[in-house]
């Protein structure tokens, strides 16, 4: 299988500690995680950003919530508002990989610089992967239009 690694940089016009809140915090993250036409149920969400600790929840598809795509990752590596790293899998929605997701934090001059660097993907998934990531965020500038 041919794989690969997805790198998506996007910058915020909002506060670090703002974007940090809406990767660790339940409720903030059920309002803008997964692309358009998908939800997360806020009681499918349990964030410990610590290392050991867990991510998970569950996004459904807003037309038939019994499409379901579950994350159940693990933190290997937590610093406060500047980096997240944990790893998902193996399991059927991973395709039995282990999936490491990188998430780094740093200011600049309209806000929050976020990388996220994600895989072993295979390749095939890497632009549909890449657009719901794109999706979401464009849920979360929505969001901190509203809130900021």
């Amino acid at each position: 299988m041919d794989m690969g690694e997805l790198v998506i940089e996007r910058e915020f016009s909002a506060p670090r500690s703002a974007v940090w809140a809406a990767f660790t915090e339940p409720e903030i993250l059920a309002e803008w995680f997964g692309p358009e036409g998908w939800g997360v149920h806020v009681d499918t969400v349990t964030i410990e950003p610590r290392v050991g600790g867990v991510q998970r929840f569950v996004m459904h598809l807003l037309e038939d919530p019994t499409k379901t795509s579950p994350v159940h990752a693990t933190f290997t590596e937590v610093r406060e508002h500047e980096l997240l790293v944990g790893e998902d899998g193996p399991h059927e929605m991973t395709l039995n990989l282990v999936i490491e997701m990188r998430v780094e934090f740093a200011d600049c001059p309209t806000g929050t610089a976020l990388r996220i660097t994600q895989g072993p993907l295979p390749a095939e998934v890497l632009e549909p992967a890449r657009a719901g990531w794109q999706s979401s965020f464009t849920k979360l500038d929505r969001l901190f239009a509203l809130h900021l």
